[in-house]
């Protein structure tokens, strides 16, 4: 579970759990420099991971999900976070204003479907189709579409297939847009509630 908040609380335990269990070993049990050293680095090692170990605990219990659930998810979101550089990189290798455009938006709704899943790992599961199918069928055509495009031999068949290639791309912006309405759905929810009740209490 990698995040900054997280990187700087066991940085900071680190820090201060060294210093404090080196200064108690030389000045309060009057010990050797190599010993306080020793007992230094221990003390930075247990305190940045017992850091570890109560953020993970708590934002485990936020998000509602289990250690093995998240280790789950957390797999699934390095291979995506793969797959959009893929896509970012076919999508600028592409020599024609419209089909930058096109793969431009593909990869914006995948980066943001990607920023809010892992930002609340438990809405993974209201974007599987997302995870699974589509952005894997974006990334490919979009790299195959690229090929094509950037080939100096072009026919009728060439022709056909990047002309159908960039039709299936024009629907899965459909899917990826129906995707990100399913992930941000209860937060839609829960925002009209909050609109209702406001109503409500103004009358």
């Amino acid at each position: 579970m990698k995040s900054l908040p997280l990187t700087f609380l066991k940085l900071f335990l680190g820090i201060n759990g060294f210093f404090i269990a080196f200064l108690v070993m030389i000045f309060g049990f009057e010990q050797s420099f190599p010993a306080g050293m020793v007992g230094g680095i221990a003390a930075a090692f247990l305190a940045s991971t017992l850091g570890k170990w109560v953020y993970t605990k708590r934002f485990l219990k936020k998000n509602g999900i289990s250690l093995q659930d998240y280790r789950y998810i957390d797999k699934n979101l390095k291979e995506a976070k793969s797959k959009i550089k893929r896509l970012q990189k076919a999508q600028f290798q592409v020599r024609s204003l419209g089909a930058f455009k096109q793969i431009l938006e593909l990869n914006r709704l995948a980066r943001r479907i990607y920023a809010i899943v892992r930002k609340e790992p438990k809405k993974f599961y209201q974007s599987e189709q997302f995870f699974f199918y589509h952005l894997d069928s974006v990334v490919e055509l979009s790299e195959k579409y690229t090929y094509l495009a950037t080939q100096p031999i072009k026919n009728d068949q060439v022709f056909q297939s990047i002309k159908d290639a960039k039709r299936t791309l024009h629907s899965l912006e459909d899917s990826l847009q129906e995707d990100l309405m399913s992930v941000l759905s209860n937060d839609i929810q829960t925002l009209d509630f909050e609109l209702d009740v406001a109503r409500k209490n103004k009358k």
